[in-house]
């Protein structure tokens, strides 16, 4: 069914009234536009045939479908306006209404949980605070609009790594912050009775550095801190903390020099090998398998006997199953469970036990009797919820679903009440089994609150529920929706693969609607890496020759509106695509979003008029013809070359216009950059279509005789061709039979086809 879209919806946004907006924010030119639509959203979905106006039409007409405006967190509107109108050298926003957009934007993202900025978040919290601090208010009030709380939360929140994409930008956000909250507690006059400094700035500042890439830059901060503190407060539990997030960040970076280092400096200053320094001096050799190394530092004693820390357990099952070392690790987790450890601890040997054992549900059953029994005067541990979800990860971690459901089986078997994660693994691994009944019913009670979710805990796996249903054989678009709504009702911001499942599915349904829905409420959340994913999603969408064009175009539109972004590159791909499937027209209106685009980056330039002549010449279409010249007589960037007008004589004479390119040949002729070889080839093939002016082309042949040039094959092709197109058979056979003389090559293939095509009698009985 030929899709409605462009023709009710994108005519008014291609007109200037529409709903939708572009991404503002973007590292090029940005644009911000207010969030309520200029016209009402009945005029954008109006029919586009004529109403009949009848008395029951109008008492039981379906309203027209509203689309939905996208949702910001608050504040978030107020960064997005204040960077458009800083790309545009435009005055920024009153000062007031920007403190209050960025405390409105903090206080979200620390309450109820902290919520992780992404990059292009963090990209404008950096601008607007930079733009703050370096237009300071004078007098009294110069501390009244900033304070040192308000910094703090940035400072906290921003510890907090993103799931995914760049993080160059929390780096340098924690930089400014941290470096403001110390110049206003060295400049603050300090409050009797309230003391300025706060230990946690410091600490939160090298969380950042050793997240984001700073680790060496840590290194010197923390260095600095030490040498103004006393011999005992060095060796303090903070300070220790201190030094394992340092060691912590150089080997996430992969220092081993630094690394060892600074695990020296430690040991001379009295820091004990603690489980912590265990954990990353341990983990550090064993994710690169380093297998000598693994070894020599999980077996170096801990200070003062202390057990290895559950992540330290971990890595280690991780690194025996990758390197085949389960003989060398089997007597490690022995040892453990004789030991009778901690709850946690035991966790991870039942989890140790199902990977690297391959322990059934009776075995397990065994381990747990034995755990809640205890031995060495220390008291047992009951499994709860936590010990069924350790087992689930394990069977999750072996692809085994069957050996999931019998494990959560033991659970009930032993009235363990399930928690939230039982239920978010249990729908995961039905999803890995393609049990959508199953998945479903968990579903369900998620629907009905029957579980408890405190902070978004069950979006991973709703994402992926949603991917495979967009994904399979007979989706469910009912049953898609319901999820969408349930999602939005929450705010939730949904994954980039699953906005590209379910515009895709969108699309392959014709739910233009759908898709604007979905672009809407979630594009402008992402960040530009987010952002390119779902972007080349459409790209190629487009680029699919099995798909119809109504569609493409349909898609192309979205991709327009709501990626203004799109890379100059991917537009030209796509309006080749478009000259592909004999589509001109839609090819140079593509060409003609570029040349109207308002980032100076995204319009085009004389390689890519060329290519858009070009094909024009290859698909022959007048009117866009027209209007890319008349772009190209506007454009006071482009320089017009002989290569230009090669082109423009190719597409004239492509479209059967041949005074017109003969036109632009004088223009080349008395050009100082002069013709080049395809020149001659194009004006050749131009003489083809005019009767009884082979004058023309025996000139310039005369010409380059005289000249001695020496003739490409194309060329000498191009003037057969010429001749043949006006009858002149002797002369062709003429030049032919002496073409070793004149040119210094003997006919080819070509050189036959050339003449047999253009001959007059010839081409009509072909």
């Amino acid at each position: 069914m030929r899709s409605q879209l462009t023709r009710n919806v994108y005519r008014r946004l291609l007109a200037g009234h529409g709903l939708l907006r572009p991404c503002p924010a973007l590292f090029g030119r940005c644009y911000y536009t207010q969030c309520r639509p200029r016209l009402p959203v009945q005029l954008l979905l109006r029919h586009p045939h004529h109403p009949r106006r009848t008395f029951f039409g109008a008492l039981f007409q379906k309203p027209p479908r509203e689309l939905k405006e996208p949702e910001f967190d608050p504040g978030y509107d107020v960064l997005l306006k204040f960077r458009g109108m800083e790309t545009e050298n435009a005055r920024p926003p009153p000062r007031e209404e920007l403190l209050r957009g960025l405390k409105q934007f903090i206080n979200r993202k620390k309450r109820p949980f902290p919520k992780p900025m992404n990059s292009t978040q963090a990209f404008l919290t950096t601008r607007m605070l930079r733009h703050l601090v370096d237009n300071p208010l004078e007098g009294d009030d110069a501390f009244d609009d900033i304070g040192l709380p308000h910094l703090r939360h940035i400072l906290y929140i921003v510890q907090f790594p993103p799931p995914r994409g760049k993080t160059s930008d929390h780096l340098e956000l924690s930089k400014l912050v941290y470096r403001e909250i110390e110049w206003r507690r060295q400049t603050i006059p300090e409050i009797p009775g309230k003391p300025s400094g706060y230990p946690g700035d410091f600490k939160h500042f090298i969380k950042c550095l050793t997240t984001y890439g700073g680790a060496l830059e840590a290194v010197e901060r923390f260095s600095e801190h030490r040498a103004k503190l006393d011999i005992q407060t060095r060796t303090d539990d903070y300070n220790t903390k201190l030094w394992v997030l340092v060691l912590r960040g150089l080997a996430q970076e992969k220092r081993e020099a630094e690394l060892l280092g600074e695990l020296q400096k430690a040991a001379e200053e009295g820091i004990a090998y603690s489980p912590m320094v265990h954990e990353v001096m341990t983990g550090f050799f064993a994710g690169q398998d380093r297998v000598e190394e693994t070894k020599k530092w999980f077996e170096k004693p801990i200070h003062d006997g202390q057990s290895p820390t559950p992540e330290t357990y971990l890595e280690i099952i991780k690194f025996s199953l990758r390197n085949n070392l389960q003989q060398w690790s089997r007597p490690i987790f022995e040892k453990l469970v004789q030991s009778s450890p901690e709850k946690e601890l035991w966790d991870v040997a039942l989890r140790w036990s199902v990977l690297a054992m391959d322990k059934g549900v009776e075995d397990i059953r065994q381990i747990m009797a034995a755990m809640a029994t205890g031995s060495g005067g220390r008291n047992g541990h009951k499994p709860d919820a936590t010990t069924i979800d350790c087992l689930l990860m394990a069977a999750i971690e072996k692809k085994n679903p069957y050996l999931a459901e019998r494990f959560l089986s033991l659970g009930n078997e032993l009235g363990i009440v399930p928690q939230a994660m039982t239920y978010i693994l249990q729908m995961d691994y039905r999803l890995d089994a393609k049990d959508f009944s199953g998945a479903h019913s968990i579903y369900q009670k998620l629907q009905n609150r029957e579980i408890d979710i405190r902070n978004d805990e069950d979006l991973p796996v709703l994402n992926k529920y949603l991917c495979l249903l967009c994904g399979a054989e007979n989706p469910d678009l009912e049953h898609i929706l319901d999820i969408t709504a349930q999602l939005e009702l929450r705010r939730a911001v949904l994954e980039p693969e699953t906005i590209v499942a379910l515009c895709m599915f969108f699309l392959r349904s014709d739910q233009q609607y759908d898709v604007i829905d979905t672009l809407s409420l979630h594009t402008l959340t992402l960040s530009l890496e987010e952002r390119e994913q779902v972007r080349k999603a459409f790209v190629e969408y487009c680029l699919d020759t099995k798909i119809s064009t109504a569609r493409v175009w349909d898609a192309y539109s979205l991709l327009r509106q709501f990626f203004p972004e799109t890379e100059p590159a991917d537009r030209l791909r796509l309006m080749d695509a478009f000259f592909a499937r004999r589509r001109p027209d839609m090819a140079c209106n593509i060409f003609g979003h570029m040349r109207g685009h308002g980032n100076p980056a995204q319009r085009p330039t004389a390689e890519v008029y060329v290519r858009c002549l070009e094909g024009i010449g290859r698909c022959p279409s007048l009117d866009p013809l027209k209007m890319v010249h008349n772009m190209l007589k506007m454009d006071t960037t482009v320089e017009v070359d002989t290569r230009m007008r090669n082109a423009l004589m190719l597409a004239y004479a492509a479209n059967q216009e041949p005074h017109s390119a003969l036109d632009f040949w004088e223009q080349i002729a008395s050009s100082s950059e002069g013709p080049s070889y395809n020149s001659l080839a194009i004006v050749f093939w131009a003489c083809e279509g005019i009767q009884g002016r082979d004058d023309i082309a025996r000139k310039i042949w005369q010409k380059m005789q005289r000249m001695d040039l020496e003739v490409p094959p194309n060329v000498f092709w191009s003037y057969c061709g010429a001749l043949a197109s006006q009858g002149e058979l002797a002369e062709v056979k003429r030049i032919i039979a002496g073409m070793d003389a004149s040119v210094g090559y003997s006919p080819s293939v070509m050189t036959y086809v050339s003449f047999f095509l253009f001959t007059p009698r010839l081409s009509w009985w072909m």
